[in-house]
């Protein structure tokens, strides 16, 4: 805005624009004009830049390091859902097997399985001519688990039958269903061992009414079952000592001593 200022005629800066005051009157030369009054003082202004302005060109190999910057975010980022997906699949897979484990070692834990008792009940020998001995063995079998069946599996000789270190025979042990806490019989024929001599005390008890003591193994796998679930498999090994009357006619059992070993 622009100001008006008044100035007197007195005022000594005008006069010399007043064509009446341009003469002196007592011959006095004329004033020279006054110098213009000073303009407006210099002045300094603040700029204020962004941050984030550019005021040069960047080289050609920053976009490309940002191209590769990018890319390569844009593969992290493809990847990352399969692997989160792996990693929760593992984390499945994890909390199924703690589960599945946990539920074993409750069961295993809870029915504490034991292997079966083994007795046996009578011993029968058969002679014939030119041919070795037969020996007919009855066992009694107890399951002492009262919340488990067990099978039993057959396999070729696997019950031998000794006299000391010889071996007097060989038989198979039959397959067998046993329920929980029930006790069977079963009936086993082992075959006498050919083209051995039997030893002379088992002659003389055969013969007369000597006692004698003998020895019976038993190697056989069996699996533990809860239902219809076959929990546990398991090796058996069971190893009788006992003492007949006589191996002739009218055999009794004396005394015995069997265990069962599983492994």
């Amino acid at each position: 805005m622009e100001k008006r200022v008044a100035y007197s005629a007195e005022d000594p800066q005008l006069q010399h624009l007043n064509p009446k005051h341009n003469s002196n009157d007592d011959g006095v030369s004329p004033q020279l004009p006054l110098p213009p009054p000073p303009g407006h003082p210099l002045s300094s202004f603040v700029v204020q830049v962004p941050k984030n302005q550019i005021y040069r060109v960047p080289p050609p190999e920053n976009a490309q390091i940002q191209e590769k910057y990018r890319m390569a975010a844009k593969k992290r980022k493809r990847k990352l859902p399969c692997l989160n997906y792996f990693i929760c699949f593992l984390l499945v897979l994890l909390v199924i097997g703690l589960i599945i484990g946990t539920a074993i070692l409750v069961v295993y834990f809870c029915f504490s399985p034991k292997g079966p008792v083994f007795s046996i009940s009578s011993l029968v020998v058969k002679q014939q001519k030119g041919s070795p001995p037969t020996y007919d063995v009855k066992l009694k079998i107890k399951n002492p688990n009262e919340k488990m069946g067990i099978t039993y599996t057959s396999e070729e000789d696997d019950l031998k039958l000794t006299y000391w270190k010889k071996t007097l025979g060989w038989g198979e042990f039959p397959s067998l269903e046993q329920k929980k806490g029930n006790s069977n019989e079963v009936n086993i024929k082992v075959n006498g061992v050919k083209d051995k001599p039997l030893p002379q005390n088992v002659k003389k008890s055969m013969s007369g009414k000597r006692p004698i003591s003998l020895g019976m193994n038993i190697e056989t796998p069996l699996v533990f079952n809860v239902w219809i679930l076959k929990m546990w498999r398991r090796n058996m090994e069971v190893k009788c000592k006992f003492r007949v009357s006589t191996m002739g006619e009218g055999t009794k059992i004396l005394s015995q001593v069997c265990n069962t070993k599983l492994a």
